[in-house]
């Protein structure tokens, strides 16, 4: 765990991640024993396996999950949602400024989590998910995502400009 921390590169939320999901699960199967890498494997924040073997992770993954299907059936149900843990303040804004919002304070808890933890799995296991983070942050593309609202939102006029 030690090597591996020490050989992996800084994260920062506001920068380009300097290193690829693949890049660091090549980098960690390497370095870490074949049961810590599967368990590595079994963390997703776009998945949100709440099934992994750390409690805290788990437990963070579960609240994610439960709080979005929150979000969600308040939307349908048209009205004011009530997250567990997500704050009220990051569902204000268009989709994209929210997701930004929601990216941020999972960014933050994961902080949080892995204070005083250092060279041990969890902060493998936040560094995974912090990598995951910044890699969708950066995936966004205003252009293409103007594209697919368009074609949700009008796609008979999309059909007759094609």
């Amino acid at each position: 765990m030690v090597y591996l921390m020490t050989s992996l590169p800084s994260l920062s939320f506001d920068h380009l991640p300097p290193i690829t999901i693949d890049e660091f699960n090549d980098e960690a199967k390497a370095q870490l024993s074949v049961r810590h890498f599967r368990l590595l494997e079994s963390v997703d924040i776009q998945q949100l396996n709440t099934e992994v073997g750390k409690k805290s992770i788990a437990l963070f993954l579960k609240t994610i999950k439960k709080d979005q299907a929150e979000v969600r059936k308040a939307k349908l149900q048209n009205r004011q949602a009530q997250p567990e843990r997500l704050p009220k303040s990051a569902l204000s804004g268009n989709p994209l400024e929210r997701e930004i919002k929601i990216l941020q304070w999972q960014w933050q808890e994961l902080l949080d989590m892995e204070a005083g933890k250092t060279f041990t799995l969890i902060e493998v296991l936040v560094y995974k998910l912090k990598l995951q983070i910044v890699s969708r942050l950066y995936s966004f593309d205003p252009k293409k995502g103007a594209e697919v609202l368009a074609s949700v939102v009008d796609p008979v006029k999309n059909r007759k400009d094609k």
